[in-house]
């Protein structure tokens, strides 16, 4: 009998042993007895790719800027710095060292993991302090702006539109304005 990879039953959740499977995609849990069928990713079962350094052999040849024992293989497209094979990387479509790649992480835009999302603030700020009125005096301002702040940066990475901006600018105009007009009428009850 072929032997699969050690995966769980899909009922009993116990971990198959080899003689589970009938060939590598189908077989019976010997626990629980239910048949099942194995689709697995590529990924799953494929070796891993190891990259293995070059020595040096002779002494005229370029070494590795971080590891003086490796040949130099390529060399880093922001420094210049001569790499092995296991210093090179490509990030952001660049072959860089891993200097670079810790300066690029933190000011480059294609890079950057997460970002400030000034719309979902600014809606927030616009409409959850309705429950307490009052405090749209405060919030509705401060939502207006985190609306300007916002509108010019980049937003969210996973390409969101302005609308929310949209709305919550409305919003806090519309209680900016109700707060102008109840203040103006009470001022002019006292004259």
């Amino acid at each position: 009998m072929t032997s699969g990879p050690a995966l769980p039953c899909p009922k009993c959740k116990r971990v198959l042993d080899p003689l589970s499977w009938r060939d590598a995609q189908f077989g019976q849990c010997r626990a629980c007895g239910v048949d099942f069928e194995f689709i697995g990713f590529p990924a799953l079962t494929a070796a891993r790719a190891r990259v293995v350094p070059k020595a040096v052999l002779v002494a005229e040849h370029a070494t590795c800027f971080y590891h003086a024992e490796n040949q130099a293989e390529a060399v880093c497209e922001s420094c210049g710095r001569f790499l092995c094979s296991v210093c090179s990387v490509e990030f952001t479509g660049r072959l860089l060292c891993p200097g670079c790649i810790a300066a690029v992480k933190s000011t480059d835009v294609q890079a950057i993991d997460r970002r400030t999302l000034y719309d979902g603030i600014a809606f927030a700020l616009a409409f959850f302090p309705m429950l307490v009125w009052p405090l749209t005096l405060v919030t509705a301002p401060t939502a207006l702006g985190f609306v300007i702040t916002g509108w010019r940066k980049p937003r969210s990475l996973v390409h969101r539109g302005r609308m929310k901006l949209i709305v919550a600018g409305l919003f806090a105009l519309a209680q900016i304005t109700g707060w102008v007009f109840l203040l103006l009428s009470l001022w002019l009850r006292k004259k």
